[in-house]
């Protein structure tokens, strides 16, 4: 049995933003599968920013797992770093699934980019994991994002619209799968029967304006008030029971920005018959929470992930191209557009979808059996990468054998 060492950059296990934990727990669940597939076991190097070695939430069978620190700063930690880049024999760069793109600032998208091309220097195969390319608002991030496209091993994009602008770039064609995400497992919780439950995650983010504050994303819809009038409707409906759900937890304290947990437990104290989901400590336990509703409307792209990959009627609140991207590449049209639609005219759709609930289920149930064929074909490409480094692995072993035997 082979043993194929793979970094992977741009995945966060530990982090409150349980989005990009099931990012990070998808690709650990998918690549042990392809071990179990091709025989062969790997040695999965965590190359993560965060200073955090607690163990991983789950077990796997041909994983074995340690974290590697990296920095520029620090000589004896940036010395670690690199000869972890040099041992690989393969690195997986997810980039949190939407954070190769300027659109959450420059200094994020270069702090990231930075340890792509130190990859490609060090002549390790990197690859760009599925993800989202763009926009980029920039020249500069397009100039920088169109070298590491073009100096990758392999590309991967998970809609239509992110190949196109990664092609554009980098005058290659990536190969288009779908969102990694999708496929995290999952244990169903029943949730309250005679009532129709409806999941709300609210954006900690967008409550706040952005990061900077003042509409960073540019919103047409006033968002605490889309969010305050859906309230409003449903709590005073027994018919409903309302399910306040962050996907972005932080206990630590209230000014984080990227939030969700205290804006939700706020409006849980203003309004009658709503209840907060408890507090997550990984995105399987959320995910198996989100399951158990019944319509779920989120502006927490992996939230929604998590709801149309169990068959919950998904109203995702889109606030960057990724959501209408990935959607519509699921053929998938109940997005609502917040930086397109007003306030009233959001209002309006959202009502209407959660009113035609047995439609939206329809279209998921639909197209269940496509976004299976998609998992097998991403698995796929996946595994040629490794065994393809695994047979060159092989035949570099054999000549080297031979060149000590003399042969």
């Amino acid at each position: 049995m082979i043993t194929i060492t793979v970094g992977v950059l741009g995945l966060a296990f530990h982090s409150g933003n349980l989005g990009c934990s099931a990012l990070s727990y998808s690709f650990m669940y998918i690549l042990d599968e392809i071990a179990k597939n091709n025989d062969m076991k790997a040695e999965v190097r965590i190359l993560s920013g965060a200073d955090d070695k607690r163990p991983l939430k789950a077990e796997f069978d041909r994983l074995s797992y340690s974290f590697v620190r990296l920095s520029w700063k620090n000589s004896a930690v940036r010395k670690k770093m690199l000869a972890a880049f040099d041992e690989c024999d393969i690195i997986f760069d997810f980039t949190a699934g939407d954070s190769f793109t300027d659109i959450y600032g420059m200094s994020r998208f270069l702090k990231r980019s930075i340890y792509k091309k130190a990859v490609i220097k060090r002549k390790t195969p990197l690859v760009l994991g599925s993800q989202t390319y763009g926009p980029y608002k920039k020249a500069l991030s397009r100039r920088w994002a169109a070298d590491i496209i073009k100096k990758s091993y392999e590309v991967f994009a998970r809609d239509e619209k992110s190949a196109a602008v990664a092609e554009k770039l980098g005058k290659r064609k990536p190969i288009l799968t779908t969102d990694i995400a999708f496929f995290l497992p999952y244990e169903k919780q029943q949730a309250d029967d005679g009532v129709i439950n409806i999941g709300i995650n609210v954006s900690g983010l967008l409550w706040n304006g952005g990061y900077t504050g003042n509409n960073q994303f540019g919103l047409t819809v006033d968002y605490p008030e889309y969010i305050n009038r859906l309230l409003e409707k449903y709590s005073q409906d027994k018919k409903y029971k309302v399910h306040l759900i962050p996907h972005v937890v932080y206990k630590t304290s209230r000014d984080v920005a990227d939030n969700d947990w205290y804006i939700c437990n706020d409006l849980a104290e203003k309004y009658s018959n709503v209840r907060i989901a408890p507090f997550f400590e990984s995105p399987m336990q959320a995910k198996s929470y989100i399951a158990g509703m019944d319509v779920f409307v989120g502006a927490r792209m992996h939230a929604t992930v998590a709801a149309y990959s169990s068959g919950v009627a998904a109203i995702p609140f889109s606030y960057s191209r990724k959501f209408e991207g990935l959607y519509e590449s699921l053929n998938y049209p109940y997005v609502i557009s917040g930086t397109v639609l007003t306030t009233d005219e959001a209002t309006e759709k959202t009502i209407g979808y959660i009113d035609d609930i047995e439609q939206l289920r329809k279209n998921i149930s639909d197209y269940s059996s496509a976004l299976g064929q998609k998992k097998e074909y991403m698995m796929r490409e996946y595994a040629r990468l490794l065994t393809d480094l695994c047979h060159e692995e092989c035949v570099n072993n054999e000549e080297k054998a031979q060149t000590d035997r003399g042969d």
